[in-house]
Parts: structure tokens; C-alpha cells; sequence
């Protein structure tokens, strides 16, 4: 399910709080209908951008342009119609360095399930363009956004 109002309102708010207009608590509140798997994992990965009561993403808050290439890619994903294909995981829990090194989580007792999740995540797609799940997809979105220019 595609959620279009969703999506675009929460690209829109990608772009005001990587430039400063808007600030975390601002991007953190965007509506959006959670059915949409998509928004739900772009709008849940958001929230590693910032640290609470951190305000804007200006000065020493700024987003570098690392995480900037990354946001680019998550609002080509809002703006497609591409439905999201990554296995369920939770990113609200702090933003994992999913994407590189496979990182293993220690959470008490529950470590080997937590393991094996992120690890059937990180088996399911290319996380170099996540939120697309291969390059291809991608690739696609790319050349679709450029004929719509």
C-alpha cells in the first residue's frame, strides 16, 4: 500500500530539516498512514538523524553530505511508486550502521533473535540503495524522476 499524501509530506519535511527550515520534533511529527510500509521505515530511519531536543540540523548539527546522498535517495523512494520490499525491522531503536559492516546486536537474552533478524534484513537487498531493495529499482526511480523533470 502506498500511502501518495504521506509520502510526499514526509519528503517534503526530509528536505525542510536537512536544510534547517524545520526542526526534529517538527520532522518526527509528520502524519503519515502507517499501512505504508515504506513511509513507516523511511520516517523510522529519520529519527537517527538527530539526538532529542537537538532542534535544527544547522551549525554544528548539520547533516554532512554523506547523510545528505542518503536523504536524496530516501525521497526518490517517497516520490516513486515502488512498493517497499525489505523484510519488517525496526529502526526506531537508534540507527544501526545496518549498511557496511554487519553489525551484531547484544541485548541481553534476546541476542540471538535480534541477530538473526538483521541478518535476514541485511540478506534481503542492497543496502548500498536501501530504501530501494536493488540497484536496479533504483535505477528505475532515477530514470523515471529525470523524464518527469
Amino acid at each position: 500500500m502506498i500511502d501518495r499524501k504521506g509520502r510526499n509530506r514526509l519528503a517534503l519535511a526530509l528536505r525542510r530539516y536537512a536544510i534547517g527550515r524545520i526542526t526534529s520534533d517538527e520532522l518526527e511529527e509528520i502524519e503519515t498512514d502507517w499501512r505504508d510500509r515504506g513511509v513507516r521505515a523511511v520516517h523510522q530511519m529519520s529519527w537517527g538523524l538527530y539526538s532529542d531536543g537537538q532542534g535544527y540540523a544547522v551549525g554544528q548539527h548539520a547533516l554532512n553530505w554523506a547523510v545528505r546522498r542518503d536523504l536524496a535517495r530516501w525521497i526518490l523512494f517517497l516520490r516513486s511508486e515502488q512498493e517497499y520490499l525489505w523484510p519488517e525491522y525496526r529502526f526506531d531503536a537508534g540507527w544501526l550502521s545496518l549498511f557496511g559492516k554487519k553489525r551484531l546486536l547484544k541485548i541481553g537474552g534476546m541476542e540471538a533473535r535480534w541477530n538473526k533478524r538483521l541478518q535476514q534484513f541485511l540478506e534481503a537487498g542492497d543496502g548500498e540503495v536501501w530504501p530501494f531493495i536493488n540497484r536496479a529499482a533504483y535505477d528505475e526511480a532515477l530514470v523515471r524522476r529525470g523524464s518527469q523533470v
